[in-house]
């Protein structure tokens, strides 16, 4: 974890700002053992800046609302463990720059939105066959012959 030996601290440079400008501030916060990069974001929420603005939703590494810069890197403040971070050295959070800044580390992604309406909805194919006799001998056990009843198993079912 980043911290500082003498007092169990660590410093979170976070950008704040809009899309008129903005700056980093330093938030020097105690270390607590087991926080991703989100929970310490609430933590500073909680405390030096409760109009901080970041986005997220599930917490668990799906929905990818909570994509950031950490460290100059994309990624999810949500999977981002403090304990993977160089230790010793100041954490630095920025919005994403794919992305035009609303406020702080929330950024407009609404043209995710919009490409995601031209991907066409999932269609399943038809029923898979049910295994033929040569292939279900293929999984029980037969692996000196599983070549040659898959080759089979190929040539009758192309037929």
């Amino acid at each position: 974890m980043p911290e500082n030996e003498a007092t169990g601290d660590f410093t979170m440079r976070l950008w704040r700002g809009d899309p008129s400008g903005g700056e980093f501030t330093d938030y020097v916060v105690p270390a607590v053992e087991g926080e991703v990069v989100l929970d310490v974001i609430h933590r500073i929420q909680a405390g030096p800046a409760p109009d901080l603005a970041c986005r997220w939703n599930c917490k668990a590494g799906k929905c990818g609302s909570c994509s950031a810069e950490i460290n100059g890197l994309p990624r999810l403040m949500c999977m981002t463990r403090m304990d993977t971070l160089p230790e010793g050295e100041t954490v630095t959070v920025a919005p994403m720059k794919t992305f035009p800044i609303i406020r702080d580390l929330v950024t407009d992604v609404s043209f995710n939105y919009e490409v995601a309406k031209t991907v066409p909805a999932f269609k399943p194919g038809p029923e898979p066959r049910a295994a033929t006799a040569c292939c279900r001998s293929m999984w029980s056990g037969a692996r000196s012959s599983a070549s040659a009843s898959s080759a089979s198993c190929a040539r009758t079912s192309a037929t």
